[in-house]
């Protein structure tokens, strides 16, 4: 038989008498509760980043509303600041013993609310680990009201002057919404994502090395020198529009995580300044008796996943013999397959995800080079050694600093890791790519 209790003085109850109304909230309930009846999941507090109220981080996180249903378009979103900034103060971690860069959360709304205009300078660092791609960091500038242009970064922002591997390889990806700027979401099939850094960026005219050969194509670059009348000051996403075009844009982004000055250049690799041919049907793939099936990689966060390859044509078996037996089966089996593959189909034309507009004229996957600007971010070189380094300049530079990778680096806004995003969505089945390494000299 089971035992009945009254509402004041049922196990829960007690439970609950022992959570202080203040904001010293225990991490966990006590480990000392009954057997019987079951005890309840345990439920994780903390602060949000205005030092508010503590949250508990299992309230209302479920599959119908999670932010990885948002991100893929399942739920529709009218405002998504106040959505997503709500979901998100449910999810603050508090902070470790070691010192972690946090933007406060009202802070954070405050910055995107004044770019949500056409000339908004807005800019993410989002850390997006793929479980096919592995570790990436993806840096989106916004252009418009509604958009930002997109590039996939392997192993981060470079932050060591003197490093061998200054340079990176920056994938230009599909254009964005702007809302996507807030996204913090985990699922299997894409992995974790964090936001990095976030902030205003400021685009500065495109210098040419001094110590290079002057061209006609340099001369025509450099604008300090041209004369005329003052022209009228124009805003940070017009000159991204325009040095987009130049393929060449040299940039400052003001940001929590990134020291002063940061600055960065970004050239594309005129190789590879073409638009791929569109897949116009699902793509094939051999399987593999011992290997399971494996998608397509994605180095983009948001979007439906591909749809699964069509059914090879048996061989020695008549073409109608087979529409005629499966048609109609087949139609209502492949009906949301091909309606997904025709959605999929027009973000490749546009290459921009729904509710974006791809006005800057950006193609999928050129291959850009990033690349940390010294001088520009403080920093002077030594000519007298032997092997040329490079010094911080009287009261300028910044101490060298490394992107770890998920298994340490945090949000800055959640303070949380990768792998807290998939517990907080209830991400059980994903498996990280093997064998990423981070860039530490």
């Amino acid at each position: 038989m089971k035992r009945a209790y009254r509402p004041e003085t049922s196990p829960e109850h007690e439970l609950r008498k022992e959570i202080p109304l203040n904001e010293q909230r225990p991490i966990l309930l006590s480990l000392d509760a009954p057997v019987s009846p079951p005890r309840k999941r345990s439920i994780k507090w903390a602060r949000d980043g205005d030092g508010g109220d503590a949250t508990p981080l299992s309230a209302s996180l479920n599959t119908s509303s999670s932010l990885a249903a948002i991100e893929a378009g399942q739920v529709e979103v009218t405002d998504h600041l106040s959505t997503i900034s709500m979901k998100l103060k449910e999810c603050v971690r508090s902070l470790p013993k070691q010192p972690v860069s946090r933007l406060p959360m009202n802070e954070w709304i405050e910055l995107y609310r004044r770019n949500e205009h056409p000339e908004g300078r807005h800019f993410v660092i989002h850390q997006h680990d793929h479980p096919i791609a592995g570790p990436h960091y993806d840096l989106r500038l916004q252009f418009s009201e509604t958009s930002s242009v997109s590039w996939s970064v392997m192993y981060g922002m470079p932050g060591d002057p003197n490093s061998q591997r200054l340079n990176r390889n920056a994938t230009e990806t599909r254009i964005h919404c702007l809302w996507n700027h807030l996204i913090e979401t985990a699922s299997h099939k894409t992995g974790s994502l964090i936001i990095w850094d976030t902030g205003e960026y400021e685009i500065l005219p495109y210098q040419m090395d001094p110590s290079g050969p002057e061209t006609d194509d340099s001369r025509s670059e450099v604008s300090a020198d041209s004369h005329g009348p003052p022209e009228e000051p124009i805003s940070d996403s017009a000159k991204l529009r325009e040095a987009f075009q130049n393929h060449k844009i040299r940039l400052r982004l003001h940001g929590t995580r990134l020291p002063k000055d940061y600055t960065i250049i970004l050239r594309m690799d005129k190789t590879t300044n073409f638009a791929r041919p569109i897949r116009e049907g699902p793509k094939r793939r051999r399987r593999h008796p011992s290997r399971p099936v494996l998608e397509a990689p994605s180095t983009s966060d948001s979007g439906s996943p591909s749809p699964p390859p069509s059914k090879q044509e048996s061989r020695g078996e008549p073409k109608s013999s087979r529409s005629q037996s499966g048609s109609q089966s087949g139609l209502a089996k492949h009906a949301g397959v091909d309606s997904t593959h025709t959605a999929d189909l027009e973000i490749q034309r546009n290459n921009a995800y729904p509710g974006s507009n791809n006005t800057i004229g950006s193609i999928h996957q050129r291959r850009w080079y990033l690349s940390l600007d010294r001088e520009s971010s403080g920093f002077q070189r030594n000519e007298n050694e032997r092997k040329r380094t490079w010094t911080p300049k009287p009261e300028q530079g910044f101490e060298p600093f490394y992107v770890h990778g998920p298994d340490t680096e945090r949000s800055i806004i959640t303070g949380r890791l990768g792998r807290d995003v998939l517990d907080d969505e209830a991400v059980e089945e994903f498996v990280p790519r093997r064998g990423w390494r981070p860039v530490l000299h």
